[in-house]
């Protein structure tokens, strides 16, 4: 839903930084400095997945034998959750710093719902249980609210390419820049303001994988029930003025140019709940 810019700190200025923080491990570090080459690979086939929208393809960490296998080198499964859990998030650590970048650089609000949650932590967008070799790649970490870091993505993770939610950092410019959300209005009975209702119709010309990759997202954070609850006190406020100009004798024209069309124009992006809700309002009123 929102784009992010790519994070202030590189993978590698993350992994050193870390590196920095593990002073009371010797084994850990010493396992971490021999593994630096593939852990710096691991990160750059990511990204490069990534690009293409292919994170799909890269294989899930069996466990079925082991509940701690190793990962890469002689780093274990334990070790990679540590680096993050210990070394990224930890506050007194110098990796702490890459945790905090990432954070604010949401400026608060969450990606994944299009910014109506407030981000809470790091949701790992490959998780960290099942992929733990990205467990402090930047490019992985999406700040997020609650509602779509436990109630909406969780522990899942794609196996076709469909079945992707958005990647924040590095999915196709059509997801953000290509209106793909609307709404039709449901007038109320008498007084009452009515109801706005989102869906989901992505341009004809996209590909059937990137419409199902839209579809999935609107669906996994319950986008349609979120983005109503939202509309719902902000389309009270919005007929209230228009019924009001239009009440002093401005033709309707001239009363949704007013009131509707400036909130489009100052929408921040294109699939904005309150931008749809106002296009469809321009249309059916």
């Amino acid at each position: 839903m929102l784009k992010l810019t790519q994070p202030a700190y590189a993978y590698a200025d993350a992994l050193a930084l870390c590196r920095d923080g593990i002073t009371g491990n010797i084994g850990l570090l010493q396992k971490v400095n021999n593994a630096t080459q593939a852990l710096q690979s691991q990160a750059q086939a990511y990204e490069a997945s990534g690009t293409t929208g292919e994170l799909f393809t890269i294989q899930p960490l069996q466990t079925q034998d082991e509940d701690d296998p190793i990962v890469l080198g002689l780093l274990k499964k334990s070790d990679l959750i540590k680096l993050y859990g210990n070394y990224l998030v930890g506050k007194k650590k110098p990796a702490r710093d890459v945790y905090d970048a990432l954070m604010l650089a949401a400026d608060e609000k969450c990606p994944f719902c299009g910014g109506i949650g407030r981000p809470r932590n790091l949701d790992h967008y490959l998780p960290k249980a099942h992929f733990p070799q990205f467990s402090i790649v930047p490019v992985n970490l999406v700040p997020s609210c609650r509602d779509c870091n436990m109630d909406g993505k969780g522990e899942a993770f794609a196996t076709t390419e469909a079945e992707q939610v958005i990647q924040p950092y590095l999915d196709d410019d059509r997801f953000f820049n290509e209106q793909w959300l609307h709404a039709r209005y449901l007038p109320g009975d008498r007084n009452e303001p009515g109801v706005i209702e989102y869906f989901v119709s992505p341009p004809d010309y996209w590909e059937p994988a990137q419409k199902k990759r839209v579809e999935k997202h609107f669906k996994d954070f319950e986008l349609a029930l979120r983005f109503s609850k939202e509309a719902g006190p902000r389309l009270v406020v919005l007929m209230t003025q228009y019924q009001a100009l239009l009440d002093n004798q401005v033709d309707e024209a001239t009363s949704k140019n007013i009131i509707f069309q400036s909130v489009i124009n100052t929408s921040p992006f294109i699939n904005h709940w309150e931008r749809v809700m106002c296009v469809t309002l321009m249309l059916e009123l």
